[in-house]
Formats: C-alpha cells, sequence, structure tokens
C-alpha cells in the first residue's frame, strides 16, 4: 500500500481544483444512483476521557465508481483517508487528509453552489476566516465566475487578515473584508456559513430574492426562520445533519419535529446530482442546503490523489 504525507498530498492537489469538482461530482452521481454507500452509522464517534476530552470520528462508504472502499479516519490532530481495494478489500493507500479534508468541505459546497446558485450570481459571503474559509474563497472563485466574494466574521480582523492574504483578488474575482456579518449576507447571492458559532446568528431578514444559503458547520449557524422563509431546502447526508448542526439544533430546540423537517426536504445531494428530483425551479426561489460532508467524497478525492501519486512515483510503498 501507499503512504502519502500532507506535504505529498498538497502538491499534488492543490492546483488541482477542477479535478476535486469531477471527483465530487462522481461520488454524489454513485449516492444518486446506488443510495446506500455510506456506513452504518454514516459517523461513529469516541471521546477519550483525557485532561481535556478530545473526539476521535470514523466515516465509512464505499465508492465502485472509482474501485474503492475504505474510511475517513479524525483523531485529536491527525486525519486520514484509508482506501481498499472494493473488489479485494486489500488496503491500497493511507493517504493524510488534513488539508484535503479542508479543500474536499469547499469542493462539496462549491459544487452545491454550481448547480444551486441562480443565473448570474456576482456576490458571494463566506462567513467565516478559518483554514476552511480559505478553501472555500478558492473553490468558490473557481466555481462561478463571481465579481465579488466577501468574508465575514465575527471580529472582522480575520476577515480583513484573510483578503490581504489573497491580495483582494483571484484572476478577476474581487475578495473584500465585510464589515460586519449581516452586510456580507444581505448582499450576497450565495452565502456559505462554515463556522464554530455557539448559537444561531443568520436572520430570515438579511438574505435577499434569489439567494442561496450553504450551512456547512456543524454547529447552530441558521436561525430556524430561516429554512421558514426558504423556498427549497436540500442536505447532503440527512443522518449526519439530524447528529449536529442546525437540523440537529432544530430538533432539540422543540422549533420542528424531525418528521416533519424530513418531509419539509426537497431532495438530497445524490438525487440532485443524477437529476431524480429538481434543484433551483426560479431565479426568484430563497434556497437552503445544509452540506456538512459525506465520506464517499473523502473517498474520492483521496482516491485522485492516490492515481496522480501513482502516476508520478509520489509517495513510501510499504507491505502489510
Amino acid at each position: 500500500m501507499r503512504f502519502l504525507t500532507e506535504e505529498e498530498v498538497r502538491r499534488l492537489a492543490e492546483e488541482d481544483l477542477e479535478g476535486g469538482f469531477e471527483a465530487c461530482e462522481t461520488a454524489y452521481r454513485y449516492y444518486g444512483e446506488q443510495r446506500d454507500v455510506l456506513s452504518h452509522p454514516s459517523s461513529a464517534f469516541m471521546t477519550l476521557p483525557r485532561g481535556k476530552p478530545a473526539k476521535c470520528r470514523l466515516k465509512g462508504a464505499h465508492l465502485a465508481a472509482m474501485g474503492v472502499a475504505g474510511a475517513r479516519l479524525a483523531t485529536p490532530g491527525y486525519y486520514y483517508c484509508w482506501l481498499t481495494d472494493f473488489e479485494g478489500g486489500q488496503p491500497i493507500a493511507l493517504v493524510a487528509e488534513d488539508w484535503l479534508h479542508r479543500r474536499r468541505t469547499a469542493t462539496t459546497g462549491a459544487l452545491a453552489a454550481r448547480w444551486l446558485a441562480r443565473t448570474g450570481a456576482s456576490h458571494a459571503c463566506v462567513v467565516g476566516a478559518g483554514k476552511i474559509g480559505r478553501e472555500f474563497v478558492r473553490t468558490l472563485a473557481h466555481a462561478l465566475p463571481f465579481w465579488e466574494i466577501a468574508i465575514a466574521s465575527r471580529s472582522g480582523e480575520s476577515a480583513r487578515e484573510l483578503a490581504e492574504s489573497f491580495g483582494h483578488k483571484i484572476g478577476e474575482t474581487r475578495i473584500s473584508a465585510a464589515h460586519t456579518i449581516e452586510e456580507g449576507v444581505s448582499r450576497a447571492d450565495v452565502v456559505v456559513t462554515i463556522t464554530k458559532a455557539k448559537e444561531a446568528f443568520v436572520k430570515a431578514s438579511w438574505l435577499k430574492e434569489g439567494s442561496l444559503l450553504l450551512s456547512m458547520g456543524g454547529v447552530p449557524e441558521v436561525e430556524f426562520g430561516v429554512l421558514q422563509a426558504s423556498d427549497r431546502f436540500f442536505v447532503d447526508d440527512i443522518d449526519y445533519a439530524l447528529a449536529q448542526g442546525d437540523m440537529h439544533a432544530w430538533v432539540k430546540a422543540g422549533a420542528i419535529g424531525k418528521e416533519a423537517l424530513l418531509a419539509r426536504i426537497d431532495a438530497d445531494i445524490g438525487e440532485l446530482a443524477i437529476g431524480a428530483k429538481p434543484g433551483r425551479q426560479s431565479e426568484s426561489e430563497r434556497i437552503l442546503a445544509v452540506i456538512q460532508g459525506m465520506a464517499v467524497c473523502d473517498l474520492a478525492m483521496a482516491k485522485r490523489v492516490l492515481d496522480k501519486a501513482e502516476a508520478e512515483g509520489v509517495g513510501q510503498t510499504v507491505s502489510l
């Protein structure tokens, strides 16, 4: 099997933006066609009861379309994608996935934006100026011909620093820092939230007609009123979304029951990918999509990097 380090993965994949989109689209189409592609449960957690409790996570999937199965393994400070051969089951790779997971997260959100944003969308807002937010700015600039992408954060300083790190421009796309989160959201055709917020902060009144809101964080970010005001509602992994993030928070707070929430969903991302159910149906629709990540996309991104590594002779091979 081949072992790929963080440095090797980033060198092979950092400029391969469109390749990442192709890999994730393959994964989503596979999900749409096969349906049962994730482990049961889709995400397993274990807490380490040490001085400062820490969480470990395992998310499994299979992806016959790319010839692999495997799992994403996350322990405190270490992230890997374990790939096995789909037919034979033998291990074929251990791919470092700290940076690659951030790129995967951003790519899946930007791909959803390609599919669900209104025609001629010109402004985007990324709420969250951390490491994943950085990747979102890059992938959104690649995904759609935005005139401007604004970065917003609670303090504002991190947003300004991130905008400056890009030289305030990526290609023809202007990169700016919003003065406030409300200002950034209210001007945007596409809004991404990827934060560590302790409570929901996005209000329905902030979102303009025809906007797309991508709720990506594993914490409450979007007030329940946003769902009520949305014309269309999409998710990726429903079970995972019910375990953390906005959907979990709405049900836990009693704002809506689980069955009523499930009935409110217009389609999941797999159904959208294969055209089994429609996406945007008018330019004026307000759309909410909860996209928190699926292991099948982690496998797809890792397999693409592995293929490039094998072609270039990159990585350390070991026998088990």
